[in-house]
């Protein structure tokens, strides 16, 4: 008699394979993750991230596509965390009915200052990642899309606070505002060695200090006399 093949078993050796391939797509990820931290997109072959991450270059493709996808990738999936942690702060901020334009800063900074000084390597890795990004124009149409809903979100409150100055100032205010935090990140080391300081350990050490400095130059933006 032939025996019907055991569903359970089958499920199970299924179950045991997606698995093992999250861990290694996973893993392709990680690799990428630092080798772009470290290098940027052009100087990083996929052949030295298959290498970093231990696997084959057909095993990288498999998992993620060319360079650009597996970019893009690396992009996505902790972007969703991030946001999500700024949306929190935002509505923290919301709860407050005299919420003023400092706390709208503050709750789109620190979530990034605090992934760049957590004690998980790839998470600051991300950071600079996105730094990275975020200088270079060639990755904002494609990659825009992964940062500017939850950056709407938080000019239309500035534009609540503010409702008779132009968008477009407060739009640019905002960019410069970015600017500032993600140039903290990428180059802490020269941040502090202009004056002649060893950078912290921990980013979120001079939080206060920066969101002093973009909510200023934002109100001198707005009131420029």
């Amino acid at each position: 008699m032939t025996q019907s093949p055991d569903r359970n078993g089958s499920e199970t050796a299924k179950d045991g394979r997606v698995a093992r391939g999250e861990i290694t797509r996973d893993r392709v990820l990680d690799a990428a993750e630092r080798c772009f931290s470290e290098r940027g997109f052009d100087a990083v072959s996929v052949r030295e991230i298959a290498r970093e991450a231990g696997v084959t270059l057909g095993t990288v493709s498999f998992h993620s596509g060319g360079k650009s996808a597996l970019f893009r990738a690396v992009l996505t999936r902790r972007m969703v965390v991030l946001n999500d942690r700024r949306m929190d702060s935002l509505q923290a901020v919301q709860a407050n009915s005299e919420f003023r334009l400092g706390n709208l800063v503050d709750a789109y900074v620190t979530p990034f200052l605090e992934i760049a000084s957590g004690k998980d390597p790839q998470w600051r890795a991300y950071a600079r990642v996105v730094a990275r990004v975020a200088a270079d124009d060639r990755y904002f149409v494609e990659n825009g899309p992964l940062f500017d809903p939850v950056a709407m979100a938080f000019l239309t409150e500035m534009n609540t606070l503010y409702p008779r100055t132009d968008p477009k100032i407060l739009a640019v205010g905002f960019s410069l505002v970015v600017s500032s935090m993600l140039g903290a990140v990428a180059s802490s080391g020269r941040v502090f060695g202009v004056g002649g300081f060893p950078a912290p350990d921990a980013l979120h050490a001079f939080r206060e200090q920066l969101v002093n400095f973009c909510v200023g130059g934002l109100l001198r933006m707005l009131d420029p006399e």
